[in-house]
């Protein structure tokens, strides 16, 4: 066949559709043109969506790709903005991921510049647009051209669609400058163990530095350091023995004994980390896990190393005679290795910067005991707690000056909420809020729709909070590009990452990333709004962008989201998004 009928328009970036039949309109939703508003500094996107009843090669790059078994019909995609410097504009085929329920969702951003598409498959091009900084505002059109081929013939032209992006008269800050405090957790192990290559070795902080750079993009604030063994117990994948997972996170502290029985502590790789993530602006905060609240499962092993201490610290020790490894096995030694690490991290003049990590401790009495250990061998140090129990919120240590509580939490008291965010700031700390494998929504999971993901700069600033934290960036199971469901249903798929690992090592980024990034850009114009209008202004405005996406009479109300429908919260549809965006843009561009 020479030729191929394929149907192509545009759909808003926060769309994702499923595969898991022949669907009936696969163009859906889809408009003949592209209508996208943004701000200077800001990332901005839409899709193109094609529809065909035959099996065909997509292409958005000039590359000669052909199909393994011969040719088959091409399509080739080119997008141009004649008004936009070329890097400005990146156009990635959407490739699929298959969830819990064995459907196929659309989730990655692929870079290699095309794919083999199935006949009937709904398939999506994502193009993310970076305005520059010194645009000029007004309109500025893009061309998006396609083309059919089949072998060796000449292409022939068979659709034109518009893009018009209209850059309003404001300019965001740099993405390091955000104040939107996005903290997602990294885990290093999982990097080195995916792509094979020795634990911390150079070719480790390679990939560790392609990963940064990405993170880096979402405005991500925090450096997660490892500085004693399997903080988490490797989240118990010892347990799901249907598909063995390796989750253990291991420490980037060497820690030795020679012949006298001193310890001897080498800081090269922890240094070399932080100098990593401050060449990526992720430099306002250096958390510390793996020295309180540290996770156990006795039944198989994982407790304490030290029996007389309050907690399950673990710090491997090479011993220089023996030529064995070892623990630390007594609460004086691990004392002195975090001593040690405080006065390290004191004299790099990094201790302000520093947080010892809790992650949902559950009694407050064993809590306070494991805090007043590691406070006892260095005082200097100031703590976080991620919240899961609301007797932290009421009863939170004073050492503790950066409270992170769970969604249904945060939401279930505003007052409560909102006067120990001002008691933390007033100490120099912040309070952020959490979503993990709970609640059900909002929440990034495969299956969750998009626009939850972008709700949560919004749920921020309602909240009045400083920012966002989810506990993992890029942990994977053993087979991600195979199967990413783990666990389901206590956790569902996506539940542990953002960006899937590139075969070139660099991570592969996906919609669920590109929700986050919108989430931090509509924060900074929301505090933004603030800044440049009256306030009576500015407070009328946000009530009537907010009145476009929040369903729900108070903000208590999100405390029920662990029963709650998403529509009797919040929208679902990317345009009340949109429309709340454009209103606030057009306002700060009025005042400017």
């Amino acid at each position: 066949m020479s030729h191929i009928q394929v149907q192509i328009g545009f759909a808003d970036a926060m769309r994702k559709s499923t595969w898991d039949r022949v669907v009936s309109d696969p163009m859906a939703g889809t408009t003949p043109e592209s209508f996208v508003i943004g701000a200077r500094n800001q990332v901005v996107g839409l899709q193109i969506r094609l529809g065909a009843e035959q099996d065909y090669v997509l292409a958005v790059d000039r590359s000669n790709w052909l199909h393994p078994l011969g040719f088959q019909p091409r399509v080739r995609l080119s997008v141009r903005f004649p008004t936009l410097p070329a890097n400005a504009v990146e156009t990635l085929v959407i490739g699929y991921a298959e969830g819990d329920d064995r459907r196929l969702w659309m989730e990655t951003l692929d870079r290699a510049g095309y794919a083999e598409v199935p006949a009937y498959r709904p398939q999506a091009v994502y193009v993310r647009i970076r305005i520059p900084s010194d645009l000029g505002s007004g309109m500025h059109e893009g061309q998006v051209t396609a083309y059919t081929q089949y072998g060796f013939e000449d292409e022939e032209l068979c659709w034109q669609g518009c893009v018009h992006l209209q850059v309003a008269d404001v300019t965001l800050p740099d993405v390091a400058d955000w104040s939107y405090h996005l903290d997602l957790w990294q885990h290093c192990t999982s990097i080195a163990r995916y792509h094979h290559v020795p634990l911390w070795s150079d070719a480790h902080f390679a990939l560790i530095d392609a990963y940064y750079a990405s993170l880096a993009q979402l405005g991500q604030k925090a450096v997660s350091v490892i500085a004693a063994e399997i903080p988490w117990s490797g989240q118990r994948c010892f347990r799901d023995r249907s598909y063995p997972s390796y989750l253990y996170e291991h420490a980037v502290v060497d820690v030795a004994r020679d012949e006298t029985g001193r310890l001897l502590f080498d800081y090269r790789l922890l240094d070399r980390q932080l100098a990593l993530a401050d060449k990526h602006g992720i430099d306002r905060e250096i958390e510390i896990f793996g020295l309180l609240n540290v996770w156990v499962d006795e039944a198989f092993g994982f407790g304490k190393v030290a029996p007389d201490a309050p907690d399950a610290i673990r710090v491997r020790c090479y011993d220089r005679v023996t030529g064995t490894i070892t623990y630390l096995r007594t609460a004086d030694e691990l004392s002195t290795f975090i001593r040690a690490l405080h006065d390290h991290l004191q004299e790099m003049d990094l201790l302000e910067r520093v947080r010892i990590i809790a992650d949902e401790p559950r009694e407050l009495d064993a809590f306070a005991e494991r805090l007043a250990f590691v406070k006892a061998a260095a005082p200097g140090f100031t703590y976080k707690v991620a919240i899961n129990h609301f007797e932290f919120m009421e009863d939170a240590p004073p050492e503790v000056v950066d409270a992170v509580p769970v969604l249904p939490l945060a939401c279930r008291d505003p007052d409560l909420t909102a006067a120990l965010a001002g008691k933390l700031r007033a100490q120099g700390g912040r309070m952020s809020w959490y979503v993990c494998c709970w609640p059900p929504i909002p929440n990034t999971f495969l299956h969750s729709p998009l626009v939850e993901g972008v709700l949560y700069g919004w749920l921020t600033h309602r909240l009045k909070l400083d920012g966002f934290l989810r506990w993992a960036f890029c942990l994977w199971p053993a087979e991600p590009w195979n199967r990413v469901s783990w666990r389901a249903p206590h956790w569902s798929a996506g539940d542990m990452f953002f960006v899937l690992p590139g075969k070139d090592g660099a991570p592969v980024e996906t919609l669920r990333y590109e929700a986050l990034r919108m989430a931090a850009q509509d924060y900074e114009l929301l505090r933004l709004a603030e800044r440049v209008l009256p306030a009576n202004q500015a407070g009328e405005l946000l009530e009537a962008a907010f009145a476009r996406i929040l369903r729900a009479d108070k903000i208590s109300d999100f405390a029920g989201v662990a029963s709650a429908r998403a529509e009797d919260l919040y929208s679902l549809h990317p345009a009340d998004y949109q429309a709340a965006r454009r209103m606030v843009l057009e306002a700060i561009a009025g005042a400017s």
